[in-house]
């Protein structure tokens, strides 16, 4: 799948396996969705009980707040990273961000994701072309991401608002996708041009 490779932020050896169908606790959410917030989130994979995946949200470099995805049992070895890049350039502390930055396991600049409008935005690789669309919808409180016209991740809450299910399609990068979700909803990043309201269920 050529195509699809260049697509990737993490090496495929550390997802290629893996059933692409993921749980997160909605609380672990909430509680690093503040804008001050920092914490863990336990990414389950399937039917599991013990995560695969674990996001941290904590200071980075001279970030105070980045999103770094490692799995269960290598916490101390992030395979990929993801932080405000409004924050590395001086901004205002308010909790509201205009571009988020993807870095690789070696902290590499891989891309960025960038809003243009409520709930749409684009992730675009070093080099400014793109790679992927993220579009957000309120009244089902689903996040959808594409590659092309092709749906290749999707996540909603459950109907009780209980767990964030995250579906990849194969072949994808899970930790690219879930990285995007994650970001998206954690920083909020917003057009400064346009205001987004809240998801339903965050």
């Amino acid at each position: 799948f050529p195509t699809r490779r260049s697509s990737d932020l993490c090496d495929p050896s550390a997802w290629v396996h893996i059933e692409a169908y993921f749980t997160i606790q909605a609380l672990q959410l909430y509680e690093v969705a503040d804008s001050e917030a920092t914490g863990v989130i336990d990414i389950m994979r399937g039917g599991m009980s013990e995560p695969h995946f674990v996001a941290s949200v904590q200071p980075m470099d001279a970030t105070p707040r980045a999103l770094m995805m490692a799995t269960a049992d290598q916490r101390g070895r992030p395979l990929c990273s993801c932080a405000p890049a409004s924050v590395l350039s001086g901004a205002s502390s308010s909790g509201f961000c205009s571009e988020l930055e993807f870095r690789d396991s070696r902290g590499r600049h891989w891309g960025a994701l960038v809003p243009h409008g409520p709930d749409t935005y684009t992730i675009f690789k070093q080099g400014g072309r793109e790679a992927l669309f993220v579009e957000g919808d309120q009244t089902s409180g689903r996040l959808v991401v594409r590659l092309g016209d092709e749906v290749v991740a999707h996540a909603a809450m459950d109907n009780d608002c209980t767990y964030l299910e995250v579906g990849v399609k194969p072949h994808s990068d899970p930790l690219l996708m879930l990285s995007s979700v994650l970001a998206v909803l954690i920083f909020n990043p917003e057009d400064p041009g346009h205001m987004s309201p809240e998801p339903s269920c965050l």
